[in-house]
């Protein structure tokens, strides 16, 4: 027991310098970033939405090479940032904080971002919607979904052996707890992670275009 306490004191320091040092962290995870040596066609911000194991950060990355945009990841920066990830909500809080900064960076530059993140909450949404309506940039919202069998094997897998890439420590546990979903006002795209995924991600890119050339 105290081991624990020690363990969660430790946390919460570690949570509470992060976020006092976040203008100082950010440079260094600018450059940690997956994003093309220069921004590519109208800006655009991308927010995934879903549970976790359902392939979010997969579908992420295969978005990221056909839109040609950044790819910002809530489980590399929380695997960046803390070696014992707790899900705590003041952790949850710095992890979206820095996403939030990253954005802000990014879409500065000119590029187009895909935010990788549960985001199934309204408010975690929030600052970086408000980010790209400070810059009048298209916003699509794309909440990913998967079989749940197969979603809770990855996520068994996870715990034995993590795969290339992967950053997340969410279990089964963390998805059981993580169903409440909010759906953003004005409407979101749906993508299913499944057999089907390359025509689903073409369905999606063609979407993001759209927009992205009514945009321009």
């Amino acid at each position: 027991m105290q081991r624990q306490r020690r363990s969660a004191s430790a946390a919460k320091a570690q949570t509470r310098a992060y976020s006092e040092r976040l203008d100082e962290l950010v440079p260094v995870l600018r450059g940690e970033v997956p994003a093309p040596p220069a921004p590519h066609g109208t800006p655009v911000l991308v927010v995934l939405m879903g549970q976790p194991g359902v392939g979010k950060s997969h579908c992420a990355r295969m978005l990221c090479e056909r839109l040609r945009a950044a790819h910002v990841s809530s489980d590399h920066l929380r695997s960046r940032l803390f070696i014992a990830a707790s899900y705590a909500p003041e952790e949850s809080a710095t992890i979206f904080r820095a996403a939030n900064a990253l954005l802000d960076v990014l879409l500065d530059e000119g590029h187009r971002v895909v935010l990788d993140a549960t985001n199934l909450v309204a408010r975690h949404r929030d600052a970086s919607i408000s980010a790209a309506r400070r810059r009048a940039v298209p916003i699509v919202h794309i909440r990913v979904t998967a079989d749940e069998g197969e979603t809770l094997a990855r996520l068994a897998e996870r715990r034995l052996a993590r795969r290339d890439g992967d950053h997340s420590d969410a279990d089964e546990t963390i998805y059981r707890k993580m169903t409440v979903f909010e759906p953003p006002e004005g409407g979101h795209l749906e993508l299913r992670n499944g057999p089907a995924l390359a025509s689903e991600l073409d369905r999606i890119v063609v979407e993001v275009e759209t927009r992205c050339a009514r945009a321009s």
